[in-house]
């Protein structure tokens, strides 16, 4: 039964529909993950890839931005909560774990850091890994033709940088010294760099460790940095 534009389809034809709008977004994903982009893509083309009659397009899209939205949506859904369950999960463990070695500089505990940034670098890539059509999109996308698209995608790593930053300031994981809102910048950055590396990470298996070391490691690096300056007085980030 076809919707009327504007109608909200009613709960069985949700659950009719959610068949054809699945085989549509894993078209999509076969047909974007080499070298093409979302907008560059056919409703005719699309629907025969998923085996479906175009028309049934618009039961489930208004256009292949809608598709695309819908694809970055899944991927924040399936991402964002565990990515942070885990992270908070890790720095519990990190506080009723004492440190071997008490490596501390100007109040962080680096230690403690590095176990948190391990963990939860590692379940990000893993995802990656299980996922690698989506990212390719995701990050190709952000440099793409819909302006509509490129928003949603920075908003995604926003909303990761800011899940980041929240959850560093509520476990103390820098020293109080440092301004929540130069952490929400370095976390900003930080969610960039990530989705920027899971390229590296899908495009070459075999450096897979080393991918994941220099994540961990730029990670430290970048938070230790800003700690250490902002106790010097010398950082030059404003807040946003």
């Amino acid at each position: 039964m076809q919707t009327a534009v504007g109608e909200q389809p009613s709960a069985a034809e949700k659950v009719s529909d959610a068949p054809g709008k699945t085989l549509l977004l894993e078209a999509a994903l076969r047909l974007t993950s080499t070298s093409r982009s979302l907008s560059n893509l056919g409703l005719r083309e699309l629907a025969r890839e998923a085996g479906l009659n175009p028309n049934t397009f618009y039961r489930h899209f208004k256009d292949v931005d809608d598709l695309g939205l819908t694809m970055i949506r899944q991927i924040s859904t399936q991402l964002r909560q565990p990515l942070r369950d885990l992270r908070r999960e890790a720095a519990e463990r990190a506080v009723q774990s004492p440190s071997k070695s008490v490596a501390m500089l100007f109040g962080i505990d680096l230690d403690r850091g590095r176990r948190v940034c391990h963990e939860t670098v590692q379940l990000f890539f893993d995802f990656v890994a299980q996922n690698p059509e989506a990212f390719i999109i995701g990050v190709r996308e952000l440099h793409g033709a819909s302006a509509v698209l490129r928003v949603a995608l920075q908003e995604v790593m926003d909303e990761f940088g800011a899940d980041m930053a929240e959850d560093i300031v509520a476990f103390k994981l820098l020293p109080d010294i440092v301004n929540p809102g130069v952490v929400l910048q370095v976390s900003n950055l930080i969610s960039r760099n990530l989705f920027q590396l899971s390229l590296d990470y899908i495009g070459q298996p075999e450096r897979r460790e080393t991918i994941c070391a220099l994540a961990e490691e730029q990670i430290v690096m970048l938070f230790t940095g800003a700690s250490v300056l902002q106790s010097l007085g010398q950082l030059r980030l404003h807040e946003a």
